[in-house]
């Protein structure tokens, strides 16, 4: 039976991913949806912690754990960016066309406003992208000491930091439409890339051998204490610029 509970973690780590998609959906209180993501983060950090402990890794619990991941990390940021995208004018188009009868001119109707004059399909390619790099992530036994691309948890976080900002402040800069397409594109881009991203791992406690990791520990700490969800945009963007900056450094650790 304990070597079952690697799989119920993964399991509530997509119930949490699934209902805090629907809370977005339905516009439900940022802060349940938070909660919701941070529960999954969580789960997603303790099942394979717990499958190493009770020596419970397998295929079943790694494909399982992706197809969790889908939801929480892959969807969710899809369905936010949708919404931060006119998602609700999307919805409202959808509901429309239950009242007309199928036929060319209701087809035509349904590429023009949904695919054409609004935006929000876009985002949805963040969920295409997650997907992507999550198949790619099982398939590559290389990522050991470092990533290659974003991580969806970490895109996730990215993207829900947006949508909180917005929402607590709707004419603030990250709410241009044009900015959110390219944020959209961007990240889509970054998850399903190679380049090789550090992993927040500690080879020991010694400053030389883990100057990268410390530094950007202590960056992000400081910052989250002092702006909180306001600092994970530009934690995200300096992980990045960390990344391409010691590209050489990353790679050869790699044993």
């Amino acid at each position: 039976m304990i070597k079952q509970l690697p799989n119920f973690l993964t399991l509530l780590n997509l119930l949490c991913g699934s209902l805090a998609c629907i809370f977005t959906i339905t516009n439900s209180a940022i802060e349940y949806i938070l909660i919701l993501l941070l529960f999954s983060l969580i789960f997603d950090f303790f099942d394979g912690f717990v499958a190493r402990a009770v020596n419970a890794s397998g295929s079943l619990g790694k494909e399982l754990d992706s197809l969790a991941d889908v939801i929480s990390f892959g969807l969710l940021p899809g369905i936010l960016m949708f919404n931060l995208l006119d998602g609700d004018v999307f919805l409202s188009t959808i509901k429309g066309l239950t009242t007309l009868d199928f036929n060319f001119n209701s087809f035509y109707f349904l590429i023009d406003s949904l695919f054409i004059k609004n935006a929000s399909i876009i985002g949805l390619i963040i969920t295409l992208a997650s997907a992507y790099r999550l198949a790619k992530f099982n398939l590559d036994e290389d990522q050991t000491f470092y990533f290659k691309g974003l991580p969806t948890p970490a895109n996730t976080l990215f993207i829900f930091s947006l949508y909180w900002l917005i929402h607590k402040n709707p004419e603030s800069f990250w709410s241009n439409t044009y900015l959110l397409i390219f944020i959209s594109i961007f990240s889509s881009v970054i998850l399903v890339s190679n380049l090789p991203l550090f992993a927040l791992k500690f080879k020991n406690l010694k400053w030389n051998d883990n100057y990268l990791v410390f530094s950007y520990v202590i960056c992000s700490i400081l910052l989250f204490i002092f702006f909180n969800l306001s600092s994970i945009p530009f934690l995200i963007i300096l992980y990045i610029l960390l990344s391409i900056l010691f590209r050489k450094k990353i790679i050869s650790n790699e044993p």
